[in-house]
Parts: structure tokens; sequence; C-alpha cells
């Protein structure tokens, strides 16, 4: 693993940080948010001695940020927990064109379930219909900012069973089913939303209405 690589996570923990906040963030915001994270400041005076080119804590910060926006552009393994988590464009910024990052709508495609939206068949053309405010990326950041990326149901952790490609990694399932809900309806990230693994997802949803997690619990611990 590249030395730049071990500060990946904490550049997407500022960067969720953000997105939680407001719609988007540039790379010279993330580097003012990175400079006031803990872990950072006590690495810097190394990150400044083993790099001479870069040798300010703004100059070492702006270039790790680079390497984590070069690395997704690249869709290298060490970036695959965020190449499909946020969606960057390139803005205008201090008279700069630099990349902006936002939440993206493809880190929920796994979770649509099919009692959950619509379809349309006519010959092998299928359409599928998804309301957008029931797939908030920002809701299900907020989710898991709450419970953690543990699976409410097991405990299982993506993370520590696969490495680094399970980093950030968890099913989000919602305990209204999305079928019920109406356009008034209000998403609440916290009572609504929780997190699963895809076990776990996929059992919640072998019949209609949905089991509880709390059922789900009674029967792991049943057939422990």
């Amino acid at each position: 693993m590249s030395t730049f690589n071990k500060y990946f996570p904490i550049i997407a923990r500022t960067i969720d940080s953000e997105l939680l906040r407001k719609d988007s963030i540039n790379r010279d915001e993330i580097i003012i948010k990175m400079l006031e994270v803990a872990e950072v400041k006590k690495r810097l005076p190394d990150l400044i001695r083993n790099n001479k080119k870069h040798n300010t804590p703004e100059k070492a910060v702006g270039n790790l940020v680079d390497w984590f926006s070069a690395e997704i552009t690249k869709k290298s393994k060490a970036s695959l927990p965020w190449v499909n988590k946020y969606v960057r464009e390139k803005t205008l910024y201090s008279g700069r064109r630099i990349w902006e990052y936002r939440f993206s709508d493809k880190i929920l495609e796994n979770e649509i379930d099919e009692r959950d939206v619509e379809k349309l068949t006519e010959g092998s053309v299928k359409i599928v219909n998804v309301n957008a405010y029931e797939r908030n990326p920002k809701a299900r950041e907020k989710c898991i900012a709450y419970y953690g990326l543990t699976c409410s149901c097991c405990g299982f952790d993506f993370f520590k069973k696969y490495g680094e490609i399970g980093q950030d990694f968890i099913y989000v399932h919602h305990l209204v089913p999305i079928s019920e809900m109406k356009k008034s309806y209000i998403l609440d990230p916290v009572e609504d939303l929780r997190p699963v693994c895809a076990n776990c997802h996929a059992i919640i949803h072998r019949k209609s209405p949905p089991f509880t997690i709390e059922e789900i619990k009674i029967m792991i611990e049943k057939n422990a």
C-alpha cells in the first residue's frame, strides 16, 4: 500500500462530513477541513519532512487530496470504495479549475428491492421507476453516521471481513417499505433507516410486509 493510501479513509470521512451539511465540497475546501483533523495535524511534520517539494501544511495535505482524486480517476484498487460514492466535476474556484465532489446516487443502486419499485415490461424492455427522495445519498450517510457501518441485525462488518474493498460499504434498509410511502412523507434517516448487510437485507425481504430488524435478530440468535 502506498504511504498516501492510508490517508484515503480520512479524506473520505472529511468529504462525507461536509456533504452531510451541504451539496458539494471542492478540493481547496477539503484541504482546509483536513488541516483541522487531529490525526492529520499529528502526522503533518512527517509528511513535510518526507516530501521537500510539499513543504507547507497546505501543500502537503493538498498533495494527499490530489493523490486521492487521481486514484479515483484511475479507478485503482485503493480507491474502489469511493469510486462510485462521489460525482466529481471541475469547477472554477479562485480563478482555477479544481475538482468538486458530490454524493452519487450510484451508491444506492444495489439497495433497490423488487418490492420497492414499479416495473413496466414490454418484450425485452424493462423500465424501473424509483422516486428520488427515498434514495437520497445524504439520508444514507446520515444513517451511517449515526449507526455506523456494521449490520444492525448480525453485526457483520465488510471492512473487517474484506479489507480495503469493504471500506465504507453497507446496505441501508428502509423500515417503512418505500411502496407505502406517500409523496408527502418526510424521511428521517435515524428513525426510518438502518444499516444492514446484504444477507440480512435479502432475508428481511423474503416476505411482505418485510421482517423487522428484531425478528431477524431473533432468527439469528435462535439458529446460532
